[in-house]
């Protein structure tokens, strides 16, 4: 993180104040790419520090436009096709997020994004074999407002109320396509100390990719209850302990009405051997699920992960085992889910709901690993490059998955990023194999 700190310096020939900015650099280690979507600092609240203002009016006087253009590719079977009648299908998209901050004035602000794919038809197919990923309801582009909160902030207390845009281990945008998920609702985070910190929230509706659902006829540019209209929504809170660099321990609590209770504990962290040339990330999490008004949406999930590097090259692996009753199963929540060996598309969740549909065993219960290899680039001079190769397997009494992904993200300049991810995904349960490839190209303003 920056510090701003502002020197007085008296000018020979004005005699004026000059303001004189510095830097300080951070204790943070940086680390790149899928593999490391998992280690500590993923749930860290990013501060920011906007332009102040003078009264009401001048708040937009000096508001800050910003952005992020977005190119898409993909060529796959759409994740809520017909099963197992999936078909390969192909699409790119132009869009990206779009938005603009105003000034603060007594630690107020406003906060305004719009989310925007666009179809392009002079390459795209036909409708028929058009890829869903990108679009809406009857494969249209999209346009809406994804994010528009207001703000307050202090040095000890932040809060947006509105539209916001989170990352939660069962709240997250999981920005996978063109539009990453966002809730209606609350969001706080209280600093007690620099190492010790609280976040609370309140959601009751959500839009985004993993929002969706075509039975429901409810699709990813569409706000929607989290749960159902007879839900309240989802209440939550956290408190996080910074015990060594880049090192944390944190327990979360989340109440989501007609569904479940979900505890999750998680110690995670890094161990220097050698500086940041040689360095071993670790993890271990327990999540306990308890279902609420009979949703079936129950169990225990355990997981551990291990990540070693050698001077750009690194190692990784990890564990995780998901205990349900018959007929119950376990869930990410709201996004991606916090679990160590979630990949590209499946999760412990995936086999875990598909296992609940089984009703001839005494149990539900599943288990997961992964392993990959990466290397960072820079170390040849090429900064912002990283390459990634990871296999997963998740199985249980009612059937397997697996999956291989590779994973190329590059880091161009400060504004310029583009990511290629080829997968390759089986699954003896509901005898659904496809291949995909997606490609991603940002410009950030």
């Amino acid at each position: 993180m920056i510090d701003t700190i502002y020197l007085a310096q008296a000018d020979e020939t004005t005699k004026v104040q000059t303001p004189v900015v510095m830097e300080k650099m951070t204790t943070a280690l940086e680390q790149s790419g899928f593999i490391h979507s998992n280690v500590a600092g993923r749930f860290e609240v990013v501060k920011t520090l906007p332009k102040k203002a003078d009264s009401f009016n001048s708040m937009f006087d000096y508001a800050d436009a910003f952005g992020k253009f977005r190119l898409a590719y993909i060529d796959s079977a759409h994740k809520i096709s017909a099963v197992p009648n999936k078909t390969e299908k192909h699409a790119t998209s132009f869009g990206g997020e779009f938005g603009f901050n105003t000034a603060e004035f007594h630690g107020l602000q406003a906060h305004f994004v719009a989310y925007v794919s666009q179809s392009i038809d002079f390459i795209n197919p036909d409708k028929k074999d058009l890829n869903e990923d990108f679009f809406a309801k009857d494969l249209n582009s999209f346009a809406y407002i994804a994010e528009a909160s207001i703000n307050y902030s202090n040095d000890f207390f932040q809060t947006k109320i509105g539209r916001v845009k989170v990352e939660m281990p069962f709240a997250n945008s999981d920005d996978i396509r063109m539009a990453p998920n966002t809730f209606e609702g609350v969001w706080a985070n209280i600093d007690y100390k620099d190492n010790l910190k609280t976040q609370l929230l309140y959601f009751n509706r959500w839009a985004g990719y993993d929002s969706q659902d075509e039975s429901a006829d409810a699709f990813q540019n569409e706000f929607k209850d989290l749960v159902s209209s007879e839900s309240f929504g989802m209440l939550g809170a956290s408190i996080t302990y910074e015990y060594a660099k880049n090192s944390e321990a944190s327990f979360w609590y989340n109440y989501i009405d007609k569904q479940a209770s979900i505890a999750y504990a998680e110690i995670i962290g890094i161990y220097f051997i050698d500086g940041e040339d040689i360095h071993l990330d670790y993890g271990i999490q327990a999540t306990n699920i308890q279902e609420l008004e009979n949703s079936n949406v129950d169990g225990n999930i355990f997981g551990a992960m291990s990540i070693f590097h050698y001077n750009g090259a690194f190692l990784a692996g990890a564990y995780n085992i998901a205990l349900s009753d018959n007929s119950k199963y376990v869930t990410n929540g709201f996004g991606g889910g916090p679990y160590y060996t979630s990949l590209d598309e499946a999760s412990i969740s995936s086999i875990s709901e598909a296992g609940s549909a089984n009703t001839s065993g005494s149990n539900n219960n599943a288990e997961s690993f992964r392993i990959g290899v990466g290397y960072e680039f820079d170390r040849i001079s090429i900064d912002g490059l990283v390459l990634e190769l990871v296999y997963g397997e998740l199985y249980s009494d009612n059937g397997r998955i697996t999956e291989k992904d590779a994973i190329l993200t590059y880091d161009i300049t400060d504004r310029w990023y583009v990511e290629g991810i080829y997968t390759n995904y089986k699954s003896t349960s509901n005898k659904n194999t496809f291949d995909r490839a997606l490609v991603r190209l940002e410009y950030k303003f």
